[in-house]
């Protein structure tokens, strides 16, 4: 039994090993610097990043040119955010509803 533990401890270690290495591969950018700004070509999304350090709290906006790092306390950029975000909600319910028929 004692032959068995170790092969199966070791099996255990390699897959725990291999789960968390492929998320830790994935490479993901991140605001460290953000904008006062205006933006003034055509938006089509928005998130918002957390901090984590190094990445600082932004809200990134998706244009036809790339992302854009914005400060989330401008008022713009809030008033912005929310508008996107109500849009989207209408579309997904729209797109709900004419599911649902």
């Amino acid at each position: 039994m004692q032959l068995c533990y170790g092969p199966m401890a070791c099996l255990t270690l390699f897959l725990l090993l291999t789960a968390t290495g492929t998320g830790a591969d994935k490479v993901h950018s991140c605001c460290t610097e953000v904008s006062r700004q205006k933006i003034t070509v055509p938006i089509i999304g928005a998130r918002m990043q957390k901090k984590n350090p190094p990445c600082v709290k932004a809200v990134i906006f998706e244009t036809e040119d790339g992302e854009i790092c914005s400060h989330w306390k401008e008022a713009w950029v809030r008033h912005t955010f929310i508008q996107l975000e109500m849009a989207r909600r209408s579309l997904n319910t729209q797109n709900t509803n004419t599911a649902s028929q």
